[in-house]
């Protein structure tokens, strides 16, 4: 009777049960990994009693999180289940990195080649000084690793953890190579005149070629070792964010996708509380506990069987490594006669292989139009329009574009209106005058500042080309409105205020634009030096390095002056005499309005939509004073989402879930913050958010900028289910393994990106939230801003990615 090889039967059991829960994770949780449970009443044991009482996280093991929740609220079991892949995908990287550096080093080692050797010797006597865990330590810790998103974070930390630990396996296949090289036979070999290369292909790596398999699964064994030991230190892969900003209940960083070395993060905290914790340290720990035991079993068990002269696993391998090896495969196409029935099959394999990589097995249902897009772009950018001001004629024009346009394919549309102006009662007429809203948009048309240098010569710098105005002074609006306003003074920093002649006006520079919130609003103009003397002011020069970038003007505390270029080099020294002159600024002329359109899924309807897919993107742009052309990219998201629009609308069948568009106007600038913004209208003072998911719930998709040409990466930006639990995380995966089959280049950001007030203002009551493009594209709203610069390209996959989304993706539309 035959010995059972029990380390290799439990090793592979282990092994291969691990490696289906990491192909199929779904099969075993059902729960979101990101998912962040809120307090509620649970049912769990205590001192062996089943009992009910509300409970806070982290969540003890109950009937509803078997595992418990960890500090965010997140489900401890689902997140171990799908953190299965990340783990093991970084540890097996290592273990194969190692083994590429290590098999041909270490063979080359003990075939004598001595500068190798002494490559070896370096590297583990240095890390014999430095322990590989304190290096992997100091390495990780730099914020470009801890700033990766997952797969880039895998491959970094598998690349560091390679050159920590390749030199200690490189030395043990040295030394068996050596030994190899020792045997009587070599000596034969050699006298038949074999080269080196012979003797190291032919009779040394058949020999160390067992024992370095058995190594490969000890190796992935230390990997996972050592990414549990990092973890203690607090360092593992994927992003990191702040548990109060997750779920406003503490303030330290936690990983936040799956992968188990990010949940033994706080065990140094956790240890501490034990007893009242104990479920956030005992199963994380059980998991690689269990791992490391398997694959460890597993290269024992290998290395067992590969000392058996008859053994039935080296029989299969060897059967194995006979039906696909390439030299083998070249002579029984030589006789083909004979080995016809394998040249088939071996040929049939290969050609299914070759066509697999190169013919796009995943194409599209519904192709994206780009060159309906770029209709819609040229469109947009039409001068009739102006620039799309939000509250203008040109503003509504495009409003009333984008309406017809939606009508055409067939969508129920509708309007939401924005009052961008309200009524005061003016001191000085003492009647009700019509002003702004809080950075609500005004135009004015034109205007010039005289700068006097030090020799007493003027300069004179237009509006629109040499300088732009970002806000206007409320105080402009309380008095009697005039043409043209008029003032002069000296500017100056905080340095050179004090050099000011009494009766001069004051205009301030600060060097530095810190954007624009309606909570600000009314706060006073004046800043202090160091002395503790205050200074008012009602104009003030913004001074950014490289900001030549045009902008609406709002209403707000202070008229602020950006200068470009010449002026602003002028304005360097902190203190000049100037001269300021622009028209006065027009108000807007009619409400600002969203542009709602609704498509209804199979059996919905607009009263009853089941589960929305709402689809955003601005329409609304920069001023343009009739002799420029508009600038192009503040178009593109809303000629995205039109073209997206119509390919949804011709669709076979009907959609499963309904979907809506959402146009919304005054919201392209993200450097304010304001009540009259479209998404904040929306969201907070219409609150048709909280009414959605109290209703029927909602995802959201937001439509970015898709950049110039020298851009190359696409954005994704995702942020985790904050009101109940789906299949958000696996949505993402395959959002992103979309972008993968369309060879799309992307990065993918958790929340900690730049990102749209928008996708901002929607998340908080949504299922999840995507936001795909760049807000915060470099050179929007410049010189380089036009049609022929767009990234055509990156503007195609946004709306292809949103189109396969919507009709391919089988977590959105089940």
């Amino acid at each position: 009777m035959k010995k059972i090889n029990f380390p290799l039967l439990i090793g592979s059991i282990i092994v291969i049960f691990l490696s289906i829960v990491a192909l199929y994770p779904g099969f075993f949780a059902s729960k979101d990994p990101l998912f962040e449970e809120t307090p509620k009443y649970i049912e769990y044991k205590e001192d062996g009693k089943l009992v009910e009482k509300f409970a806070y996280n982290p969540m003890p093991p109950n009937k509803d999180n078997i595992l418990g929740t960890d500090d965010a609220g997140r489900d401890v079991y689902s997140r171990l289940v799908y953190g299965t892949r990340n783990t093991l995908k970084l540890a097996l990287l290592i273990a194969i990195f190692r083994m590429i550096l290590a098999l041909p080093l270490g063979l080359a080692a003990g075939m004598g080649i001595k500068f190798i050797s002494n490559i070896i010797k370096i590297f583990n006597t240095f890390f014999t000084a430095i322990p590989m865990l304190l290096f992997s330590f100091v390495i990780l810790n730099i914020g470009y690793f801890r700033n990766l998103q997952m797969d880039k974070s895998i491959f970094a930390f598998a690349i560091v953890l390679t050159i920590v630990g390749w030199a200690k396996l490189a030395g043990i296949i040295e030394d068996s190579t050596r030994m190899v090289m020792e045997e009587d036979f070599i000596e034969g070999e050699i006298a038949i005149g074999k080269t080196k290369l012979q003797i190291a292909r032919q009779n040394v790596l058949p020999h160390i070629l067992p024992t370095s398999v058995s190594l490969f699964f000890k190796e992935m064994g230390m990997a996972l070792f050592l990414i549990a030991q990092l973890a203690v230190l607090y360092i593992f892969v994927g992003v990191a964010r702040q548990v109060k900003a997750l779920a406003f209940r503490a303030n330290y960083e936690m990983i936040l996708e799956p992968e188990w070395g990010g949940t033994l993060s706080r065990i140094a905290i956790n240890v501490k509380k034990y007893e009242t914790t104990y479920w956030m340290t005992l199963y994380p720990i059980l998991v690689f506990s269990i791992a490391i035991i398997g694959i460890n079993l597993t290269g024992e068990g290998l290395r067992i069987e590969f000392q058996k002269r008859e053994s039935r696993v080296i029989s299969s391998i060897r059967k194995i490594s006979y039906l696909i090896s390439p030299k083998i495969f070249i002579s029984q196409l030589k006789d083909i006669k004979k080995y016809y029935k394998p040249v088939i099959i071996k040929s049939s394999i290969i050609i299914g292989a070759i066509a697999y990589i190169v013919i796009p097995w995943h194409p599209s249902l519904y192709k994206f139009d780009i060159n309906q897009a770029k209709l819609h772009v040229e469109e947009l950018t039409s001068d009739k329009y102006g620039g799309r001001v939000a509250g203008t004629e040109g503003g509504h024009l495009a409003g009333e574009y984008i309406i017809n346009t939606l009508k055409s394919y067939g969508y129920e549309v509708n309007t939401l209106e924005i009052p961008l102006t309200t009524t005061i009662k003016s001191s000085e007429t003492n009647t009700e005058e019509t002003i702004p809203e809080i950075l609500s948009p005004v135009v004015i048309e034109s205007g010039w500042i005289k700068v006097t240098d030090d020799n007493g010569e003027e300069k004179t710098y237009q509006l629109h080309k040499d300088f732009t105005i970002a806000t206007v002074s409320k105080n402009i609006f309380m008095t009697k409105k005039k043409e043209e306003l008029h003032y002069k003074g000296v500017a100056a920093d905080l340095k050179n205020v004090n050099n000011i002649p009494e009766g001069t006006e004051f205009f301030s520079i600060k060097r530095e634009y810190t954007g624009l919130e309606f909570n600000s609003f009314g706060t006073q103009n004046q800043i202090t030096n160091e002395s503790g003397e205050s200074f008012d002011y009602d104009i003030q020069f913004i001074l950014g390095e490289g900001y030549n970038t045009s902008n609406n003007t709002y209403f707000f505390n202070s008229t602020d002056i950006i200068p470009f270029d010449d002026l602003r080099e002028a304005l360097e020294q902190g203190y000049r005499e100037v001269e300021i002159s622009f028209d006065y600024p027009k108000i807007p002329k009619y409400k600002g309005r969203n542009i709602t359109a609704f498509l209804p899924g199979e059996g919905k309807t607009y009263e009853e939509p089941g589960e929305l897919i709402i689809i955003g993107s601005s329409y609304d742009g920069v001023y343009i004073n009739g002799t420029d052309s508009a600038y192009a990219m503040s178009s593109t998201s809303a000629a995205t989402a039109l073209e997206v629009a119509r390919m949804l609308s011709l669709t076979e069948d009907p959609l499963e879930k309904s979907i809506q568009f959402i146009f919304w106007d005054n919201e392209y600038d993200m450097f304010k913050y304001s009540k009259v913004d479209g998404s904040y209208h929306y969201s907070v003072i219409e609150g048709m958010p909280v009414n959605m998911a109290m209703s029927h719930g909602y995802y959201y998709f937001d439509i970015s900028y898709p950049g110039y040409e020298e851009d190359k990466d696409l954005n994704l930006i995702t942020f985790p289910a904050q009101i109940a639990e789906n299949s958000n995380y696996l949505m993402g995966l395959e959002i992103e393994k979309r972008f993968k089959q369309l060879d799309v280049r992307y990065q993918r950001f958790h929340e900690n990106y730049a990102t749209t007030n928008a996708l901002i203002n929607m998340r908080l009551n949504a299922f999840s939230s995507v936001g795909i493009g760049n807000p915060s594209t470099e050179g929007v709203n410049s010189s380089i801003d036009n049609i022929e610069n767009i990234n055509y390209k990156r503007m195609e996959s946004i709306g292809q990615i949103l189109v396969d989304t919507m009709t391919m993706n089988s977590y959105m539309m089940d």
